[in-house]
């Protein structure tokens, strides 16, 4: 599964959209961005930090959220993520000392803006490589190794 993150990660290059302009695809991003969480394993727990996309004066930047009373690198322990029922299990995926972004989207649209981020998943991150489900709803969700279209906020 990480083999196919990175995979996956290199396939959205320029290159694999020759028809089209990976700009279109970024502009997509920027205005419906889907969910964007960081995973790691640490000490054999999965932890993760949100990231989503901020304004850096006229230019969009990766960042991660910080809770409040959250640690400084924005790490936290996600116990109850054995609950969402990943399918494959995410586990598999994660090797310790290593991280991976995990982008997902709602796969049966309630919103206009659920299908943009659904058409968005696809278009900026890649096909779905599994599903979870979180608070009733299905979720679809790639892995990947990095994050598209625009820089991390240094």
């Amino acid at each position: 599964m990480a083999a196919y993150a990175e995979q996956e990660t290199a396939i959205r290059g320029e290159a694999s959209f020759p028809n089209e302009k990976p700009q279109v695809h970024c502009d997509q991003l920027a205005t419906a961005t889907p969910g964007v969480e960081e995973l790691r394993i640490t000490q054999g727990f999965i932890e993760s930090r949100q990231w989503t996309l901020v304004a850096n004066g006229a230019a969009l930047r990766w960042a991660f959220v910080r809770a409040k009373d959250g640690a400084p690198d924005g790490w936290a322990p996600k116990p109850g993520i054995a609950k969402l029922d990943f399918q494959p299990p995410l586990e598999r995926a994660l090797a310790a000392g290593s991280s991976l972004f995990l982008a997902y989207a709602p796969l049966q649209s309630q919103s206009f803006e659920d299908s943009q981020k659904s058409a968005t998943l696809k278009q900026a991150f890649g096909d779905a490589q599994g599903d979870f489900t979180w608070r009733g709803r299905k979720y679809s969700y790639t892995l990947t190794s990095g994050l598209p279209c625009f820089p991390l906020l240094q």
